[in-house]
């Protein structure tokens, strides 16, 4: 999917956020401690204003270095690339004596000899390489040049054969940074450090800084090149007391120093484990290392740098931003403790694995359960992953992408979410305009809340149906305009509508003056036999009180007989897909139904119903002392109901013939009987 192969070639804007996210669970983790190995030594808003402005001359910074020196360090490591020659008044002055008898060829080789003397003693550069000499354990920067003339070919500063890689494998799979030329201090200071590191920064795209090159590639190929180790790696290397053949370098793969492997990136670059913000290591002023009021920095690493505002270059970590000699601090740190952070290739697989599980995760889940469950479960396997993928972060030091994973899952979420939400609101739109001339707005927001109820194929369910037709209608028509008849019609079939959605029934169809209506489906109605015989009861009532409006009003009154029967139906669209489908229920119960509905013209009943319904709605039926029974439901309760036995009949199709019970109330009066032929 799009999503994974993204983990593996992420776009900028996802990488931009994924940084953003790692910054922010180094917030989440806080500080730690950064060990005691090392100590900045600041050189201060404080120094600054006792001691001078920035840059100090050389004199001073070797006063100050002689005095770190005097602490017994293990390794100082001085932040500051002295490029530049320093030219003092008197040294001037001499050099300027020195070339005018030169010309005049009065200088022999006594007076040559004092002069250069006095020259060394006033020079500030020699002073300050005597005295990292004198120490014989100070690491300075060098810079990397990437300008210069394309056709420059030159070699490269002997000097550097020293500091680099002596052991180095080169691999396919390296890009390492290539720069062409190198930045080195000058001569005379040169001449008395014990080594040299790079200094060279790598950027984030959003200007922050996260990883280290250990290493960097320096000079041209028609000449030579040279793998260059970091200032840090230097630093740390010389306060293990590691020979430089005990550092060796798989390009592309890992720096090892002693028994320690350091993976890198196919650029040379590691993950910086930032200990924490500005000042989490501890910091000296150099103004009181000069004026010896601190004196425990025996064995430590101190590592001397600009750290007023103004006076060095800032970066931007995850804490805070931080001057460059705390940077260079934290690499030394993270070397000594083993502590980079890691971000391997193998990681991405846990990313796109996560990716995957949870695509089908939801795929699988989303359709068979509610909105609020499925959310649940998506947001618990996001916080999951969170917690997980933070666990680690902090103690396994290991960044597993985070950005690209979460908005895979909440856009998976959010598309399944949608599309469920657009066909089930078609699927309810289908439900509500299949069923809402059928049935109760109750009934349809049962289906809607389970549309499986309504399966658009045929079905098997246990329903109770009832028929109703209007007695004499043909008489009643012949008598009156067709005007007329349809007026009385509708108003007769709109009452008993009503009456049968009070009832939670779901009305079939109209045949003319005939109803056919059924309980127990769509919905599943485990009471479909009473609240069918309620129904029936109710019609009964209504058809009673509008007989009483008709004949207010001038009008013929209407009567009706019903028949009731339950059993098993097919229920399900019956007819011609795309052009004319019923929802309808078909089965020997329908039809059996229908023939006791015309039985009640037989015996003149308003109400009949068979051994079938009655055996479903006998657990209903209260008797009193009179054999009379009543009904109190939820929507209604009736009271002196007759349950009389009438006879069996047979009926086409079944061999055994069924019983048939008239059902009556006393407020109905029952119409005269006609006599049997």
């Amino acid at each position: 999917m799009p999503a994974c192969y993204a983990v593996f070639n992420p776009p900028l804007i996802v990488q931009f956020l994924e940084n953003k996210t790692y910054d922010f669970r180094f917030l989440m983790r806080g500080p730690i401690d950064p060990g005691s190995e090392v100590v900045i030594v600041g050189i201060d808003e404080q120094s600054l204003e006792h001691v001078g402005r920035w840059p100090w001359p050389r004199i001073k910074l070797a006063k100050l270095i002689q005095s770190m020196a005097d602490q017994e360090p293990a390794v100082i490591g001085v932040d500051i690339i002295f490029s530049e020659p320093e030219l003092s008044q008197g040294l001037e002055s001499l050099q300027y004596i020195k070339g005018m008898l030169q010309k005049k060829d009065e200088l022999d080789a006594d007076v040559l000899g004092e002069i250069n003397r006095l020259e060394s003693a006033a020079s500030p550069d020699k002073i300050l390489g005597k005295t990292f000499l004198d120490y014989g354990h100070a690491v300075l920067p060098i810079g990397l040049l990437f300008d210069g003339p394309k056709d420059k070919t030159e070699e490269l500063p002997f000097i550097l054969y020293d500091v680099a890689f002596m052991r180095v494998k080169e691999t396919d799979y390296q890009l390492p940074i290539w720069g062409k030329d190198t930045l080195l201090p000058v001569d005379d200071i040169l001449d008395g450090v014990a080594s040299l590191g790079h200094v060279f920064t790598f950027y984030d795209e959003d200007g922050g800084i996260r990883w280290e090159p250990l290493y960097v590639k320096v000079g041209d190929p028609k000449t030579d090149v040279l793998y260059l180790p970091s200032f840090g790696l230097e630093i740390a290397r010389q306060y293990l007391g590691l020979d430089a053949r005990q550092m060796q370098l798989l390009a592309g793969r890992a720096v090892t120093l002693g028994d320690q492997v350091m993976g890198t990136d196919k650029t040379g670059l590691v993950l910086i484990n930032f200990a924490g913000p500005t000042e989490t290591f501890r910091t000296v002023s150099a103004l009181d290392v000069m004026q010896g009021r601190v004196t425990d920095l025996k064995g430590k690493i101190l590592m001397l740098g600009l750290t007023a505002l103004g006076t060095t270059d800032i970066h931007v970590t995850p804490f805070s931003r931080i001057p460059g000699v705390e940077k260079q601090a934290a690499v030394v740190q993270n070397i000594l403790h083993h502590n980079f952070m890691v971000r391997e290739e193998m990681s991405k697989f846990f990313s796109a694995g996560f990716i995957v599980f949870a695509a089908l995760f939801l795929i699988v889940l989303l359709p068979r359960t509610q909105a609020w469950v499925s959310a649940s479960c998506a947001l618990t396997l996001l916080v999951l992953y969170l917690i997980g993928t933070q666990y680690l972060f902090v103690v396994e030091r290991i960044w597993i992408d985070l950005m690209l994973p979460v908005v895979a899952v909440v856009l998976l979420y959010t598309a399944m979410i949608g599309y469920r939400f657009f066909t089930e609101e078609a699927k309810s739109r289908q439900i509500r305009q299949m069923f809402s001339s059928y049935t109760t707005k109750k009934v349809v927001d049962q289906l809607l809340a389970n549309p499986e109820l309504a399966l658009l194929g045929g079905t098997n369910r246990e329903v109770t149906v009832m028929f109703s037709d209007v007695r004499s209608f043909t008489t009643f028509c012949e008598s009156r305009t067709p005007e007329q008849v349809i007026a009385s019609l509708n108003e007769f079939l709109s009452e008993m509508t009503d009456v049968i959605f009070d009832w939670d029934g779901t009305l079939d169809k109209f045949v003319g003056d005939e109803i056919m209506a059924f309980w127990g489906a769509p919905a599943e109605q485990k009471d479909h036999a009473i609240l069918a015989f309620c129904c029936t009861l109710g019609m009964m009532d209504k058809i009673t009180e509008m007989k009483v409006d008709w004949t207010n009003r001038g009008l013929e009154p209407l009567d009706i007989g019903v028949g009731l029967n339950s059993g098993d139906v097919v229920v399900g669209n019956i007819g011609c897909e795309g052009k004319k489908m019923d929802y309808t229920i078909i089965g020997d119960t329908v039809n059996l139904g229908a023939r006791v509905e015309a039985i009640t013209r037989e015996y003149q009943d308003y109400l009949i119903i068979t051994e079938f319904t009655l055996e479903r709605i006998k657990p209903y039926l209260v008797a009193d002392d009179h054999g009379m029974y009543s009904i109190s439901l939820e929507q209604g309760s009736f009271e002196n109901i007759q349950v009389n036995p009438l006879e069996e009949v047979k009926v086409k199709g079944k061999d055994k013939p069924v019983m048939i019970y008239e059902i009556a109330l006393a407020s109905w009066g029952k119409p005269k009987p006609k006599p049997k032929n």
